[in-house]
């Protein structure tokens, strides 16, 4: 299990987030869910996994930075972050944690270069390492250790071999997702693509999670320098040379990026580093994919994405404004919900919805953070289903004034 508890940091009064498959805050503006969204990108970095029981504040606060999310800790400030069977806990004295790894995932980290050290630095890293595991595990790794002392080869073979496992060691004590983070600032690719390839390197005021979110669509469009949006039936080409990215319309049409609409402006961007990220990582954090998107629009991107992360296995946490998107989690929610009642149902249910994009109301954490920084869940358990209604009040009142300005219309 994995959860975030935080308690009067920043815009965030008293918030409590279960991190499942897929992850949806919804609710008002300045309200926090971008906070929220940036502390589990970090929680889930090797950076994070540094700081060790009894640190101070200021590695912490480092990557808050990072963020740009480096709001003051109060007296009652508490930041509670929970991956089994570790947590830890954040508040103006410091850190607190159970996390036993801290020493040598920093190490690692610092190291400069694969394979820079001897076999006796892996080694003796090696064993001090597995001395803190169980009997069984201890006794498995040893047996490796042991394997690979029997090898005869040549010392940057062995090498190799004592790096690999000291490597596999390190993975298995990072309890961290390897995570993405796509920032509603995406839009502004478009028009810094040709700077794009010095903006993690040089000192240029952008947030550094803007910075590597640029540098992962230079990385994606060098990449595929053609990519297809289906759903939108146009063909995305990137000039990694001169960077005058654009694409193809279905009637032919070929259009700039700089002078697209601001919707694809940020909508390609996006989905180049979701598509490009699949693969190789397991967490990917979106902020408003809807970003200046038509309501139909919304809905495809939305059943797109769930369908690509079922499909390799990722989880999703999205923040939001929109009403639309919560439509069509809902659908697809329904449809994974009686898809289960029997065999017939669920052959029926697939002529409307696809299979692949089915949600299990089990993998499924839906908020409304509410304009005090306070969380809500909006799931329904009796239901299970998601509560539409209460997020689209503003509709029901505009309907309302509408209703009584005909009345006054048509009043004798």
């Amino acid at each position: 299990m994995e959860k975030i508890r935080i308690k009067d940091f920043g815009p965030i009064q008293q918030a409590e987030i279960d991190i499942k498959d897929i992850c949806v805050l919804i609710g008002h503006t300045s309200s926090g869910k971008s906070t929220i969204a940036k502390l589990l990108a970090i929680f889930n970095s090797m950076e994070f996994y540094c700081i060790g029981p009894g640190d101070d504040l200021s590695p912490f606060i480092s990557l808050l930075k990072t963020y740009n999310i480096d709001f003051e800790f109060k007296e009652d400030t508490y930041i509670r972050y929970e991956k089994e069977p570790y947590h830890w806990t954040i508040c103006k004295e410091g850190v607190q944690t159970d996390y036993p790894y801290a020493e040598s995932i920093k190490e690692w980290n610092n190291l400069s270069l694969p394979l820079s050290e001897e076999k006796s630095f892996y080694k003796s890293r090696i064993l001090s390492v597995i001395e803190n595991f169980d009997e069984d595990l201890k006794a498995f790794y040893e047996g490796q250790l042991n394997a690979i002392e029997q090898i005869q080869g040549e010392d940057f073979f062995l090498r190799h071999q004592f790096y690999s496992l000291y490597a596999k060691l390190i993975n298995f004590m990072y309890r961290g997702e390897s995570s993405i983070y796509i920032p509603a600032e995406r839009i502004l690719m478009s028009t810094l693509s040709q700077a794009i390839y010095s903006f993690y390197d040089k000192e240029i005021n952008l947030p550094i999670s803007l910075k590597k979110f640029a540098n992962l669509y230079s990385l994606a469009k060098r990449e595929n320098d053609h990519y297809v949006i289906d759903f939108l039936n146009i063909l995305v080409l990137f000039d990694n040379k001169k960077g005058n990215d654009g694409f193809i319309l279905g009637n032919g049409d070929e259009v700039d990026l700089s002078q697209a609409s601001s919707g694809l402006q940020a909508l390609i961007p996006m989905l180049s580093v979701f598509d490009y990220s699949l693969l190789s990582q397991n967490l990917l954090i979106i902020e408003e994919p809807e970003l200046n998107l038509y309501t139909k629009v919304q809905k495809d991107l939305i059943e797109y994405i769930i369908r690509r992360a079922k499909q390799n296995h990722v989880k999703i946490f999205i923040t939001t404004h929109s009403p639309y998107v919560m439509s069509t989690l809902q659908n697809l929610l329904q449809a994974g919900n009686i898809a289960k009642e029997s065999e017939a149902k669920a052959a029926e249910v697939k002529k409307l919805v696809p299979e692949d994009r089915w949600i299990d109301y089990d993998d499924l954490t839906c908020l409304f953070i509410n304009a005090n920084g306070t969380s809500r869940n909006i799931l329904d358990p009796e239901y299970h289903t998601i509560g539409i209604n209460e997020m689209d009040n503003v509709s029901a009142e505009l309907s309302d004034i509408y209703d009584s300005l005909l009345e006054i219309k048509y009043h004798e």
